[in-house]
C-alpha cells in the first residue's frame, strides 16, 4: 500500500520536476538510539561544488557535484549522513541529511526529491533498490527526525530552504550507492556510502 501511494504521488509529480528544467530537536524522555557514521565516498570525477556557484534559478541543466544535486525547480545540498536504528527490530537505515531550496516561483513538493533520487545495495545475488524506512521511535512514540521528515513532506515555499532526511532500510552492511537522475531519468551522478 505505502509503494503504491509513493508510486502514485510519483507519477503524478514527475511532470513537477521535468517540466521546468536541521532542526536537531530532540524529544525530552527519547531513548538513546544508537547511530552510526555512515562515510560519504562520491563519484571520483566529481569535485565539491561551491555554494556560490549553484543556480538559484529553475532553467539551467540538472547537475550533481557533490555535495549538490541541483534538479532545476529545487536544489538540494547533502550535508551529513548516519546509520541509525530502524522501526523494524534488528535493521538498519541509512540517514541522509540535506537541504532543499525551491528555485522556482510556485511552491514545490520537496518529496520529488524520490522520483529521481535511488539507493541500491548489492546483497549475495543482485543490487538491489532499498525502499525508504523509518528510524527508531523514542520512548514517547515520536520519530527523533520528524521535523525534518514533515519538511519532506510539506510545500516549500519559493526562495525558501529546509532540513530534511532521505531515509533508506538497509538489507545489509555493504555499501550503498545513491543515484541521482535528471528529468529523463538518466543516471547523472552517484555517491557511495559506506554503512557497516
Amino acid at each position: 500500500m505505502k509503494k503504491t501511494i509513493l508510486i502514485g504521488l510519483s507519477l503524478l509529480t514527475v511532470t513537477t520536476l521535468a517540466g521546468c528544467g536541521n532542526s536537531n530537536s530532540t524529544s525530552k524522555g527519547s531513548s538513546p538510539t544508537k547511530t552510526e557514521k555512515a562515510v560519504n565516498k562520491a563519484t571520483p570525477t566529481k569535485k565539491k561544488t561551491d555554494a556560490s556557484s549553484v543556480p538559484t534559478d529553475a532553467n539551467h541543466e540538472w547537475f550533481f557535484k557533490d555535495p549538490v544535486f541541483y534538479a532545476g525547480n529545487e536544489t538540494m545540498t547533502l550535508t551529513k549522513s548516519e546509520v541509525r536504528d530502524s522501526v523494524e527490530d534488528g535493521q538498519k537505515v541509512l540517514v541522509i541529511y540535506n537541504t532543499i531550496r525551491n528555485n522556482s516561483k510556485k511552491e514545490q513538493d520537496p518529496s520529488n526529491f524520490y522520483m529521481v533520487i535511488h539507493a541500491k545495495q548489492k546483497t549475495d545475488t543482485s543490487n538491489v533498490q532499498l525502499d525508504t524506512g523509518m528510524v527508531k521511535m523514542n520512548d514517547d512514540g515520536n520519530s527523533p527526525l520528524q521535523s525534518q521528515e514533515d519538511n519532506l513532506q510539506n510545500s516549500l515555499l519559493p526562495g525558501k530552504t529546509v532540513e530534511t532526511v532521505l531515509i533508506y532500510s538497509l538489507k545489509n552492511t555493504n555499501p550503498v550507492t545513491v543515484e541521482f537522475s535528471n528529468a529523463d531519468f538518466k543516471t547523472i551522478g552517484t555517491k557511495t556510502y559506506s554503512v557497516n
